[in-house]
């Protein structure tokens, strides 16, 4: 190990510059650092980190003990022995420096684990030093050997944040970010937690001024936090709903009696719902603690948080697979044979406003009277006409008295309160469409039938079936949300209303993992983006041997996607419709992370892997 430094330790740290400064300052006048790292010269002018070649074998070593740490856990004499070469030669690699101020800190030996970081620092320092680096401004830690160093000050910043030394992990939080905007680790989470422990809650708002369209859990519950600290109840009570309704877990993690702590999941397990809110206090838990009255505050809004219209992300429109339209002649050509089926089909059902037929054995359409047709001209009419919103929400509702099967006004209407989050009264308004056109359907149709949406007439109830399930999902009732998607995808198993892949992340979301898979497998666009990820995804919480495999098809299909993932700030891109994204776009890379984001952040540690593993397959 590395020899005990005699530099004292500087007075505690508020600003990036200190803390470098601070740093610099243990430098050891003798390191074999270098046979491992060196500094040299940036495209960009500045210097920065690199590894040796024996720098990077050893980094491989370390990588390989962490993949068969997570297989058969740290005890593992495999493990020992990759982790003690790596150890014998690179003792201030952060990963061995990681391992041990865990093993302290969990022994309750907080001050020694400080003490452990601040050697490996002071050997990485012996590389700066020469250079004469005195300012952030001077260093570049862009790539693999920089990354490393930005996690060896994250690593310091959670042993002085241990120790209750928060003034000095305050200042390295601030140094990492200062030299790493992007934020692999996260420390931003820390900085908005240690400004509000040291008394400083405005600070805080300021960091998240950045941060203003993100939904991570630290930003918007610390965002909250931070108004409560600063006693603008008004602000706070907006921010802590906005918090409820995307994040209720977190609260319940944060607000919940623990005892003993719970343990951590063994190698190859699936980390359980209990073990997530732990860690949810774990990250949180002091930054509320510090704040009288915030926990109670806390407890009293969750109580009182409306159980129903949770909404975990904004769904705007239902995703289509973007695949490319039919040209004209192919499309009139279609119509034609259409046509040419309705006209010999078997009329299965029918009233005044539509007829159900069996145009092929088993295939199904709805084809509108003429009775019917002038009811949906009367309804797009009202698009066409200057008029005020009431006027035309009653004219809606006027439609669908006359024709209680009405599936296009219904969605509009039910669109109209969704938007507002009132999802009990759009379910209601899309339920009696649904039952009222299946008054004609074969008992035994579902399961060896189908309503395929390529048929004109079959749309409004399919797009009916796909709100009715995005409602209900956004309800709280995914019980029923997934029985009407399963119902669907038996009916139209193509799919191009978005009804799979809003299947594919309940499931995902409900632990249901098999389902998961099936429902992935069957998809008949395996090269969409929701599938790809999902599988990589799905691999990575059920520790398939798979996983990176399954990771590296889907970063390399769809880079833009793992770039929008990865980043901390999302602009919207100028043509975005969420109604229809074409494979390969910026529009389908933002569309994906807000729907896909906030079930990536659930599963503990997957976003982290993803940011971290994907970052090797981006070209």
């Amino acid at each position: 190990m590395l020899a005990d430094l005699e530099t004292p330790r500087a007075a505690t740290p508020r600003s990036a510059e200190e803390a470098l400064k601070e740093i610099l300052a243990r430098s050891k006048q003798s390191s074999g650092i270098d046979a491992c790292v060196q500094l040299t010269n940036a495209a960009d002018g500045k210097s920065e980190f690199a590894l040796t070649a024996a720098g990077e074998a050893l980094d491989r070593t370390y990588q390989s003990a962490s993949r068969l740490a997570d297989e058969k856990g740290m005890d593992d004499r495999d493990v020992h022995a990759l982790l003690h070469e790596v150890e014998s030669t690179w003792p201030s690699h952060p990963g061995i420096v990681e391992n041990a101020i865990n093993d302290a800190i969990e022994s309750g030996a907080t001050e020694h684990a400080v003490e452990l970081c601040e050697r490996a620092l002071a050997d990485w320092a012996a590389t700066i030093v020469p250079a004469r680096i005195k300012a952030i401004s001077q260093l570049s830690v862009t790539n693999e050997a920089g990354k490393l160093f930005i996690q060896l000050l994250a690593n310091y910043e959670f042993a002085l944040e241990r120790a209750d030394r928060l003034e000095e992990a305050l200042g390295v939080a601030k140094l990492s970010r200062a030299l790493d905007p992007a934020d692999p680790e996260h420390v931003l989470s820390s900085i908005i937690s240690l400004e509000v422990r040291t008394g400083n809650p405005m600070a805080a708002l300021r960091a998240l001024e950045s941060m203003a369209d993100s939904l991570a859990p630290y930003v918007l519950y610390g965002r909250a936090l931070a108004y409560f600290a600063l006693g603008q109840m008004e602000n706070a009570q907006a921010a802590i709903q906005t918090a409820l309704r995307h994040w209720p877990a977190v609260a319940q993690g944060l607000t919940r009696e623990w005892k003993g702590g719970t343990p951590m999941p063994k190698p190859g397990e699936q980390v359980s719902e209990l073990q997530v809110l732990y860690g949810y206090y774990e990250v949180f838990g002091a930054a509320w603690k510090s704040v009288a009255g915030a926990i109670e505050w806390l407890r009293e809004a969750l109580r009182t948080a409306p159980k129903a219209g949770a909404r975990r992300e904004r769904y705007i429109g239902l995703t289509r697979s973007g695949q490319a339209a039919n040209e004209p002649e192919t499309a009139e050509a279609v119509k034609k044979a259409q046509d040419e089926l309705i006209r010999k089909a078997q009329v299965v059902g029918e009233d005044e406003f539509v007829r159900f037929l069996e145009v092929e054995p088993d295939v199904y359409v709805y084809d509108l009277t003429e009775r019917g047709k002038a009811l949906e001209e009367e309804h797009s009419n009202l698009y066409r006409t200057d008029m005020k919103l009431a006027a035309r929400i009653s004219a809606i509702e006027a439609l669908l008295e006359t024709w209680p099967g009405h599936a296009n006004a219904a969605i509009a209407l039910a669109r109209f309160h969704a938007q507002k989050e009132h999802f009990d009264t759009a379910i209601e308004l899309l339920e009696p469409v649904i039952f009222n056109l299946q008054q004609f359907w074969p008992d035994d149709l579902v399961g060896s039938g189908t309503i395929p949406s390529d048929w004109p007439g079959n749309k409004p109830l399919l797009s009916a079936y796909a709100f009715m399930i995005v409602d209900l999902a956004e309800s709280g009732d995914t019980l029923s949300a997934k029985a009407y998607a399963d119902d669907y995808l038996l009916l139209n198993p193509m799919d191009n209303l978005g009804v799979r892949q809003k299947a594919i992340e309940l499931s995902l979301s409900d632990s249901e993992y098999p389902k998961a898979l099936q429902l992935i497998n069957a998809a008949a666009d395996q090269i969409s983006a929701y599938n790809l990820f999902a599988r990589a995804l799905l691999g990575y919480v059920l520790k398939a041997n798979d996983a990176e495999a399954a990771l590296k098809t889907a970063v390399e299909s769809r880079p833009l996607v793992w770039r929008e993932l990865a980043s901390d700030k999302h602009r919207m891109p100028h043509h975005y419709n969420p109604s229809w994204v074409r494979y390969f776009s910026p529009e389908e890379a933002y569309n994906y992370n807000e729907v896909w984001s906030g079930l990536w952040l659930r599963k503990h540690g997957a976003l982290l892997w993803l940011k971290k593993e994907g970052r090797k397959y981006v070209r």
